[in-house]
């Protein structure tokens, strides 16, 4: 823990063990506060990310103990609002929303400084224009939205908003007096985040609290964590501790030659492959954010709990691992040992089942072209680039051998497998995890291939319905193209096969966070909608050198390019934003009117962004 504060990326971290129901350990390292000079202890308080989703589970159990729902009702039955366009949506049960397998695209929502959109709202609107990635119950793939759908199903049922259910039936019988919504809402003793420059940002907020939108300490995840131990002080009847501790699998987990990773009741893991192999079930779930990283680790049958939380991204996992490892060393009980790498072995010639994999392959972000050198062994992994401008790197060479294709110099390993007319590259045996996950899928090379109406080829689009506090500026420019060498499909937010003039289908449909795109007229500008964003195109950006920039009637983000470089300041309205990015590169922050104040130098060319409420008006000062 100390070196991760001290090799810089880390602020802050705290950790602590439960032992037998009791907290036996509890420490925090580095500064939470360095202004005020408050360090970090067990009773600081991070925002927990996606260990959140364990709260989602655990009010959901309480309704199905009350016999108020049932795990394998459909979500339509208590979400009727609920609709998609893709109709095997009426198929997607609770249980599903836990087990990462509805199918739902990805993550409805951004982190921010401020509550001021409505979530649920935004996510209803954008799964009504939304299709399915699989099947219903088909297979697990990491979903924030599912979590979503959860935490509005617990106010439904149960009639009171999910934070005030989980104080009353989680929080309070627990004793945790220091878990609830995300530390821009909450306040109290908290970790601050400071960026790279030292500099403190504005404490961030989660809006989906299901997903990821609660904070807490480790003591207090350590008394959650306790719940799940028998003996321990639960909220839930023995049926459901056992209901979230049991693997929940799904069709794709049968195609795998290792352990299925997600396939559990809200966990990251409901085993370690590790751990079973020596008679432990070990449970576990992560948390990321923007500023925070979480993770917690169950061994229920010898009542042990360990839970890690960083200001910045930290090693959670491996924290974890490492601290619960030492605790079973201590008690005597035998501990997984240190994982071998497997030696350089001769390539064998692939058998010739094999060679009808060859083809084009994409996985979240990234398309290529596998190709064999049967006689030699070798399955070539060519990456194809964007923007179609025939450039190619280097291929990831991996040797066949033992019935799996291996990198030794990285000591990975990986096979093929087929599972619902897909056919993936899995990746097995993951570090820390043990688990097999999809690392590409093949997809199909259209005969007739469709072109979008508006040329994508290396094209920037900017967004134009960001809220002013919104905490990244990663999402308000994107760069899109076409793939080279695989007619048919475009990278914009990942990579899309198109379908029609208007429309782009997800291509990764075995991989988390997709989404297809459409394109629409508004009067004379065409833009595209991604999920919930809306983007222009850049023929739609006048220069600027100074005077004023006003938002518009319906609220939308206005954008200027630099006509020259000159040293510019800004007057704005106290909730509007103001954010400067180069026009080079992967366009780098050079202002952002949320930390920053003053002049700044703004090269020709750059882009600026303005938000705020419609008729807001904001003045750029040229010196």
């Amino acid at each position: 823990m100390w070196k991760s504060v001290t090799s810089g990326g880390i602020n802050s971290c705290s950790a602590a063990i439960l032992d037998g129901g009791e907290i036996v350990y509890s420490e925090g390292f580095g500064a939470a506060d360095r202004a005020a000079g408050l360090q970090a202890d067990g009773k600081t308080r991070f925002n927990i990310g996606s260990t959140s989703k364990m709260f989602a589970a655990a009010a959901i159990l309480i309704l199905a103990d009350e016999n108020r729902l049932g795990l394998d009702d459909p979500v339509i039955r208590h979400l009727p609002e609920f609709t998609m366009k893709d109709p095997r949506y009426r198929g997607i049960t609770i249980r599903m929303l836990f087990n990462h397998s509805s199918g739902l695209p990805g993550s409805t929502f951004v982190f921010g400084y401020r509550d001021d959109q409505n979530p649920h709202a935004v996510l209803l609107d954008t799964l009504r224009e939304s299709t399915l990635k699989h099947d219903p119950g088909a297979m697990g793939i990491y979903c924030n939205d599912g979590f979503t759908l959860a935490e509005m199903i617990v106010e439904r049922v149960s009639g009171k908003p999910f934070l005030d259910f989980l104080k009353e039936r989680v929080f309070e019988p627990l004793g945790m007096k220091d878990t609830g919504a995300s530390i821009g809402i909450s306040g109290g003793k908290v970790a601050e985040f400071y960026d790279e420059n030292g500099k403190k940002l504005p404490r961030e907020l989660v809006a989906v609290l299901g997903a990821g939108g609660l904070s807490s300490t480790v003591e207090d995840l350590c008394r959650f964590s306790g719940a799940f131990i028998p003996g321990g002080k639960s909220f839930l009847s023995e049926k459901m501790r056992e209901e979230i501790l049991r693997p929940q699998p799904t069709p794709f987990a049968a195609s795998l030659r290792g352990q299925s990773l997600l396939e559990a009741f809200g966990w990251d893991y409901a085993l370690l492959p590790e751990f079973r192999d020596l008679g432990f079930q070990m449970v576990g779930k992560s948390g990321g954010t923007s500023f925070y990283t979480t993770n917690i680790q169950i061994l229920p049958s010898r009542g042990l709990a360990v839970a890690v939380i960083f200001s910045g991204h930290g090693p959670t996992q491996e924290a974890t691992c490492t601290i619960m490892k030492a605790l079973m060393r201590d008690k005597n009980l035998q501990v997984p040992e240190k994982p071998r790498p497997v030696p350089p072995a001769a390539a064998e010639p692939v058998p010739l089942e094999l060679l009808a994999h060859e083809g084009y392959y994409v996985d979240a972000s990234r398309a290529a072209f596998f190709s064999f050198d049967a006689e030699k062994g070798l399955l070539n992994i060519r990456p194809l680039s964007g923007m179609n401008d025939g450039s190619s790197a280097a291929a990831h060479v991996l040797e066949y051998n033992g019935g799996y294709f291996h990198d030794f110099e990285r000591n990975e390993t990986f096979y093929f497998t087929t599972a619902g007319g897909e056919t993936f590259l899995v990746c097995a045996s993951i570090p820390l995890y043990g688990g097999d996950v999809p690392f590409f899928q093949k997809v199909p090379v259209p005969l007739t291939p469709v072109h979008l109406a508006a040329d994508v080829d290396g094209r920037v689009w900017f967004l134009r319905n960001a809220s002013p506090f919104l905490q990244s500026s990663d999402i308000l420019l994107v760069r899109s193209s076409r793939i080279a060498g695989l007619p048919g499909y475009i990278d914009f937010f990942g990579i899309k096969r198109v379908e029609s003039q208007e429309y782009a289908a997800i291509a990764a449909t075995g991989f988390r966070d997709q989404s297809s795109l459409r394109l629409f007229k508004k009067g004379n500008e065409t833009k595209v909608r991604v999920m919930q964003f809306v983007f222009s195109g850049e023929d739609s950006v006048p220069t600027i050198s100074g005077g004023k920039v006003v938002i518009g009637p319906e609220g939308e983000n206005e954008w200027r390019r630099s006509e020259r470089g000159a040293v510019l300041s800004f007057v704005k309205p106290e909730d509007g934003r103001v954010i400067v990015l180069s026009g080079t590169g992967d366009f780098p922050l050079l202002f952002d009117s949320i930390t920053d104040e003053g002049e700044i130098y703004v090269p020709e060319g750059s882009f600026l962004f303005f938000a705020g409420d419609s008729g807001d008006i904001f003045e750029v000062v040229n010196r």
